[in-house]
């Protein structure tokens, strides 16, 4: 399991942030649409291309309050084929949705601060649209002001996501495993799943100062083979300057076995000469202990196996 970002697929009006003001918001939007004299003035939110009403002014009851969902290709094919500086106008006939009941429609996009589409402004059959040109910057200003409030929920989820992440690797770090594992561990059990926590290490071989491969490229590849060989519900951090440990789930013991065999083939296939050693602990779900100790037996066979290693090698 790496950690992601997934700023961009949670809806903002599902979030209690401190960074959002949604009453600000809808100041802006009732400006807007006093300015233009709208029958209508919306932002929209798009997750995985559905729209989401995030504040909204209307005239009359046009059924676009705040927290409708809707999905409208049209809108997105505008979206998407936006240019430069301003508002793009439409009509009608593009609209597959409740917008295709405006005559004309002033759309402008929102974006979070990596450039994710995030939304947009729309103002709908605006009265003053012959003005529409003098009264640019006030949308122009109404878009500053939420892609300012965005990117302090991007600024914040970023550091979230630092204080779990593995900076070199892009996986969990011992606290974002210690934070993640105990719940997955307990949702399992739920389901009546068994539970096995794999340790692996490198150790480290005089081979490899003769390769060109630098240690940050093997520990990334160690990440990546983990990461592709787990199952969404597993979990994995790099836990130490050379050693992994995975949470998975699994039917049965003999499934720990494989997905340990599994593992090493894969990463010798990638280096051959790579040296590891595992250590496993495996548990039923009756079993009702907490991590630590499924961890601990884990780290006591890695010992007992880096020891065997290590006279094997003498």
């Amino acid at each position: 399991m790496l950690a992601q970002s997934n700023h961009h697929l949670l809806w903002l009006r599902e979030q209690d942030h401190p960074a959002v003001s949604l009453p600000r918001w809808q100041q802006q939007v009732e400006l807007l649409g006093n300015f233009y004299q709208s029958r209508a003035c919306l932002i929209l939110q798009v997750v995985n291309n559905s729209f989401q009403v995030v504040c909204a002014r209307q005239s009359q009851n046009l059924r676009l309050h705040g927290g409708k969902t809707f999905d409208d290709s049209g809108l997105l094919a505008v979206l998407n084929a936006y240019e430069g500086y301003g508002l793009t106008t439409s009509t009608a006939a593009e609209f597959r949705s409740e917008l295709d009941q405006f005559s004309q429609i002033l759309s402008r996009p929102i974006f979070w601060p990596d450039g994710e589409l995030f939304g947009c402004i729309l103002i709908c059959d605006p009265v003053q649209a012959k003005y529409h040109e003098r009264l640019a910057p006030l949308a122009e200003t109404a878009k500053s002001l939420f892609q300012a409030e965005l990117k302090h929920v991007f600024l914040m989820q970023q550091v979230k996501m630092l204080s779990v992440q593995d900076e070199q690797t892009c996986m969990l770090n011992p606290y974002g495993f210690n934070l993640m594992a105990p719940r997955q561990l307990s949702l399992s059990r739920r389901f009546g799943s068994h539970a096995g926590i794999i340790l692996i290490e490198e150790v480290m071989s005089d081979s490899h100062e003769m390769q060109d491969v630098s240690e940050g490229q093997r520990i990334r590849m160690l990440a990546r083979v983990i990461h592709d060989n787990l199952r969404d519900a597993d979990v994995s951090a790099r836990v130490g300057h050379r050693q992994f440990i995975i949470l998975c789930f699994i039917d049965n013991e003999s499934n720990l076995d494989a997905l340990v065999s599994r593992l090493k083939k894969q990463i010798a296939k990638e280096d051959p000469t790579l040296k590891l050693v595992s250590g496993q602990s495996y548990f039923t779900p009756d079993t009702q202990i907490s991590l630590e100790p499924m961890q601990e037996k884990a780290k006591e066979n890695l010992n007992m196996n880096k020891l065997e290693f290590q006279k094997g090698s003498h």
